[in-house]
Parts: structure tokens; C-alpha cells; sequence
């Protein structure tokens, strides 16, 4: 655990009375996890927090952050946060995709450049499938699989054990298919999973849905087969390196305007906290200071004062 109280935050986990009693997440790294200093990993997390809650005060709500590592070693924080801001217990929504994913992808891509950390956005990076179709951990040298035969991946088509076997296997097909020359645009993507039986049911900018006739529901198939733009030719080692010297070259302007996006952001996301909290003040300090008289005795005692402070969170200075 670095930061927190696991025992607090399952209590008011437990006790807020919404629906989405909380909000976890995780800021995962290729890097290793020794790769990254306590004081970095700290930087990151009060970065990360500043982005979520700006314009809220330390005591207004509670987070809870615990490290992993996976096989490989690389560095996962995790955190947990639940659905109540603490002075009123009025609910809060600490991340809104449609609200939030624009100045939180901002703040991503500021920390990656700031401190030399993998960059997902590179092209030779992008992936023509969706490596993390089930919650699975991730093969290790020990319990990979051999890859399954065309006679294999045809019969799972045709008869799939579940989804994410159906989904994998129509994986397999693209990219074979794509080995082949088979496939030019998104136009010869649906072709080709209709040529599979499949029926498609929806397409939009970043995926592609489909019916099998044995199944209820449609699957959802990710990855850059299955987006829009998706061209063929972008995906040629030579298109690819391409791209990668073109983007490594563009490294200040996109800087800039992820810093850009992530001061507009904050400065939009903060009005809205302070219109839905802003009247909402700590509560005063107990002062017993006076004197009181008990009733029985008619003795006089004096009490001590009793601050209540806010509790402040800090981590570490920024290096």
C-alpha cells in the first residue's frame, strides 16, 4: 500500500448510499516497477489526483493507492475511491469519460514525455488487435498455448465454445488475411467477417459489432482492423517506421498542445466542482475553551480546546 486507509475507504465504501458506491482504476506502466523512484511514483500520484479533483480540498474525499507488479515486473498503481465528496456526503463522480478522457489522456501523455516513460500513441506501437479481449493475466513462457491451426480457427468460427474464443480466433483470420493482401480498407474488413458467417450489426469510429447465428448477442470486435480509418498500407514496416520519424518530430508541438489541453481542462472541470460543492465549507474548529458548570456539584471546569483540522495530503515535492 502507498498511500492511504484500507480500513477507512471500505468503511465509506460501505456506508455511501449510491448506486456506484466507488471508482477504481489503475496507472499501469511498461516500465519496471523499480524503474520508477518512491519519489516519482508520488510525484505521479498527487499529479494524477490534482487532475481528478481540482478545485476540491484534501478532506473532501478519500483515495486509496496500492502498487503492484505483474509477471514481468512492470509498475501498476492502483486506486480506489469511493462515490461521496466527505463534508457533505453528496455523491461524486471522480471520472466521466465524456467529461474527463480528454484532459486525463492530456495528463497521460504530459507525465510520459516529462519523464521519458513509454509512449502508446507511437505508431509502431499500435496494435491491429485487441490483445486484452478477457481479464486473463498475461501468457508467461509456462502456460502459452500453441497457436491453433486454420482447420482450428475455422472450426471455432463455426461452432464457438464462447465469445472471446469466437473473438480470437477471428483475430487470427484478419491478421492472416492481412498477411495474404487480402484486406485494402474498413470496406474488405466487413467483407471479410461477413465471408465468415458473421453478420454485421453496427460500425462506428473505433469498432465494429457482429451477430454469429448461434449467439444472442452481438460481439464487439476492437483493434485497428475493426476502426474507420483503418488502411492497409499504414501497416507496412516501411509506412510504419515512416510515421514513427514523423511523430518523433513533432514531440514539442504535441507537448504544447497536451499542456494546453490539460490547463483548459482543469480550468473547466474545477468551475464545475465549485458550482456543485463550492458552498460547502469544513466544518469549524470545537472550541470548549469557555467555562461550564456542572449541574450536581456546581463546580466550574475548564476544557480544553479542541482543534479539528483538516487532514492535508501530500506526497513529495515535484523533482
Amino acid at each position: 500500500m502507498l498511500y492511504g486507509d484500507p480500513r477507512l475507504t471500505e468503511q465509506l465504501i460501505n456506508t455511501t448510499p449510491y448506486k456506484q458506491k466507488y471508482k477504481s482504476g489503475v496507472l499501469s506502466f511498461t516500465e519496471d516497477a523499480k524503474g520508477l523512484t518512491d519519489e516519482q511514483k508520488k510525484d505521479i500520484m498527487q499529479r494524477f489526483e490534482d487532475t481528478l479533483f481540482t478545485g476540491l480540498e484534501p478532506d473532501q474525499y478519500d483515495i486509496l493507492w496500492i502498487e503492484h507488479s505483474d509477471k514481468d515486473g512492470r509498475l501498476e498503481l492502483n486506486f480506489l475511491i469511493p462515490g461521496q465528496e466527505l463534508r457533505s456526503g453528496k455523491r461524486l463522480q471522480p471520472f466521466y469519460a465524456k467529461a474527463d478522457l480528454v484532459r486525463v489522456n492530456a495528463f497521460k501523455n504530459i507525465i510520459n514525455q516529462e519523464y521519458g516513460l513509454t509512449d502508446p500513441n507511437e505508431p509502431e506501437r499500435k496494435r491491429l488487435t485487441n490483445p486484452y479481449i478477457n481479464n486473463a493475466p498475461r501468457p508467461t513462457p509456462y502456460n502459452k498455448k500453441p497457436k491453433p491451426t486454420k482447420e482450428e480457427d475455422d472450426e471455432i468460427i463455426a461452432n464457438p465454445p464462447n465469445t472471446n474464443a469466437l473473438k480470437e480466433a477471428i483475430d487470427r483470420k484478419m491478421l492472416q488475411s492481412l498477411a495474404n493482401d487480402e484486406l485494402k480498407n474498413r470496406k474488405s474488413v466487413i467483407n471479410f467477417l461477413g465471408c465468415l458467417g458473421l453478420e454485421i450489426k453496427r460500425a462506428t469510429k473505433s469498432s465494429i459489432s457482429v451477430l454469429h447465428p448461434t449467439m444472442k448477442r452481438n460481439i464487439r470486435l476492437k483493434g485497428a482492423f475493426y476502426k474507420e480509418d483503418f488502411r492497409a498500407v499504414n501497416h507496412q514496416p516501411r509506412i510504419i517506421e515512416e510515421l514513427q520519424q514523423r511523430y518523433a518530430r513533432t514531440i514539442e508541438s504535441r507537448g504544447s498542445r497536451d499542456s494546453k489541453t490539460w490547463i483548459k481542462g482543469m480550468e473547466i472541470k474545477k468551475e464545475y466542482h465549485q458550482e456543485i460543492y463550492g458552498d460547502i465549507k469544513a466544518p469549524e474548529p470545537l472550541d470548549f475553551g469557555a467555562k461550564a458548570t456542572l449541574p450536581d456539584n456546581k463546580r466550574e471546569v475548564t476544557t480544553t480546546k479542541i482543534v479539528n483540522t483538516a487532514p492535508q495530503r501530500f506526497y513529495s515535492p515535484r523533482p
